[in-house]
C-alpha cells in the first residue's frame, strides 16, 4: 500500500476510461458514500460510467496519509456538466457549469487492489 498507488488511481479515475480504473479494484469492492452503498467492481464502474457521462468528474488527492493498512485521502472533486443536470446532490447544473465537493476517502486494500472504500462529504 503506497502513496504512488493512490496517485496512479486518481490520474487513472480523471482519465474517464472505466477499463483502465477496473485495474484498481478487488472484484469485491464494497464501496460506501452517502449515496449508500455498492458491492463488487462491476456495480462501482457502472455507476462511474453513468457519471461520465453526465459530467467531467476530476478528483484531486490533496493529502494521502498511509498508516496502519488504512489510506485516508483528503480529496477536492470537481464536476463539470456535461450537459444539463437536473439534479445532483440537490443542485441542477446546466451544460458547462461546475460545482465542487470536499471529500474524505477511507481505504483498505486486498491483493495490491481497493477492497473497502469510504468516502464522506466534508
Amino acid at each position: 500500500m503506497s502513496r504512488a498507488f493512490f496517485e496512479a488511481y486518481y490520474h487513472t479515475y480523471n482519465r474517464e476510461d472505466p477499463e483502465a480504473l477496473r485495474a484498481f479494484y478487488h472484484d469485491e469492492l464494497e464501496l460506501r458514500s452517502s449515496q449508500g452503498v455498492l458491492r463488487g467492481a462491476e456495480a462501482v464502474l457502472d455507476t462511474y460510467r453513468q457519471l461520465i457521462r453526465q459530467f467531467r468528474d476530476q478528483m484531486t488527492a490533496e493529502h494521502i496519509s498511509v498508516s496502519d493498512g488504512r489510506v485516508q485521502v483528503r480529496i477536492r472533486n470537481q464536476f463539470t456538466a456535461k450537459c444539463p443536470v437536473a439534479d445532483f446532490m440537490g443542485q441542477s447544473l446546466a451544460a458547462g457549469e461546475s460545482m465542487s465537493l470536499s471529500l474524505m476517502a477511507s481505504y483498505q486494500l486486498r491483493d495490491g487492489k481497493i477492497y473497502r472504500a469510504e468516502i464522506t462529504v466534508l
